[in-house]
């Protein structure tokens, strides 16, 4: 009986791999089509619920934006897309963990100082499907612009610069993938859906359909820099890092941990700024706050989880208080311990200089939300169904 079930599984998984592989095959055809994005959103926009009322504004754009570029895209997959499918990464990239607002962003540019190192930007993310054929003479003028009329980036608090480091998740998304959980803050009425679905990542073909969808990008980062290694940042990532461990074995990872109180401020602050801008559903401050609280203890519980399963030499964990600190000697520690080479410190430097007059905030906390929380994310442990069938997000 029991040789019986095992054997039905396996021909399970054989045709649901199978399955994945028919799929994939379908989807590159039907991304080479005109306009098929414009047909993806609409078909994602009513899969998912609509658009309310208010949002329709920022619906339009982003209608605009599939409308007007889509001669560019079409052209960047004639002549670029074999190129990068071909492409081969010299080393397995660097993929950076923690929780949203823990100070992955600081982390990644500091990074990225490294000459040896790249990282997609937010120019790249934004225009994912067309960067290597327009970034070199649209980005300038665009640059430009946001500096003359001091167009905001609220993400980070700063007038908006392309050249920013972007999150490689959020370009997925802008790319039209079905595999990328930022829909959930397209579609913030769907948000659980999508955190469980593709950072829980249960089902074979998200797993296998989001890993090639994000190997696909990293190689677009990669070819587009000349080679150089990849700094990844999604935090995302921190629930789902044993799958890339997978597909990229000799990876590195850095996780970067923050205090409870201001990674729950700062979040809420991130959610406000997702519905003011690029929501096209509005939801309100109790639906944000427990996402918030939520995500936060399923990302950790599933980071304890993979930190047990990773080799030590290929993981470094730090604070954001000691970034902040004493920058160049906690980057130095990282470069040690993961054998990243010399740590570029003039580059280094020169970011952080750069970095000084970066707007603080202060935030007021109750008691109350503050034992809440902490009584909540205090007591995190490793999940210890985590990886089996039965994990539930």
């Amino acid at each position: 009986m029991k040789e019986s079930l095992l054997l039905n599984r396996a021909y399970t998984i054989m045709w649901q791999e199978k399955f994945v592989i028919c799929l994939n095959k379908m989807h590159s055809k039907l991304r080479k089509l005109p306009f098929y994005p414009l047909g993806k959103l609409l078909l994602i926009t009513f899969q998912n619920g609509g658009v309310s009322f208010r949002r329709i504004p920022v619906f339009i754009l982003f209608l605009l934006r599939y409308i007007l570029f889509e001669p560019f895209r079409l052209t960047e997959i004639l002549l670029f897309e074999r190129k990068i499918r071909k492409h081969e990464l010299q080393e397995d990239p660097i993929f950076i963990l923690g929780h949203w607002r823990s100070g992955t962003t600081h982390l990644q540019e500091l990074l990225e100082a490294d000459s040896n190192h790249t990282t997609i930007s937010v120019y790249q993310f934004l225009f994912i499907d067309h960067f290597i054929l327009t970034e070199r003479w649209l980005k300038p003028p665009m640059n430009a612009f946001c500096r003359i009329f001091k167009i905001p980036y609220s993400f980070q608090r700063v007038t908006m610069n392309l050249n920013m480091p972007g999150e490689l998740e959020s370009a997925m998304c802008a790319g039209l993938s079905d595999h990328s959980y930022t829909w959930g803050h397209i579609f913030p009425k769907r948000y659980e859906y999508w955190f469980g679905r593709m950072i829980g990542l249960k089902r074979p073909k998200d797993q296998e359909g989001w890993l090639d969808d994000y190997d696909f990008l990293i190689k677009k980062i990669s070819f587009a820099s000349g080679g150089k290694r990849v700094i990844v940042k999604s935090p995302g990532d921190t629930g789902r890092a044993n799958h890339l461990l997978k597909r990229y074995p000799k990876a590195k990872f850095v996780f970067i941990e923050r205090d409870p109180i201001s990674v729950y401020h700062s979040t809420m602050y991130f959610w406000r700024v997702i519905q003011k801008e690029v929501s096209f559903q509005k939801v309100n401050d109790e639906q944000l706050q427990g996402y918030c609280i939520n995500s936060y203890i399923k990302l950790k519980e599933a980071y304890h989880y993979f930190r047990k399963q990773i080799p030590s030499e290929q993981l470094y964990e730090l604070t954001f208080k000691e970034l902040i600190s004493e920058p160049m000697e906690t980057l130095n520690r990282l470069y040690d311990e993961l054998e990243l080479g010399v740590l570029p410190i003039k580059q280094v430097e020169q970011k952080l200089i750069l970095k000084r007059d970066h707007q603080k905030v202060n935030y007021t906390t109750s008691p109350e939300l503050a034992r809440d929380i902490e009584e909540k994310w205090e007591s995190i442990q490793p999940d210890p169904n985590f990886g089996s069938d039965e994990t539930s997000y």
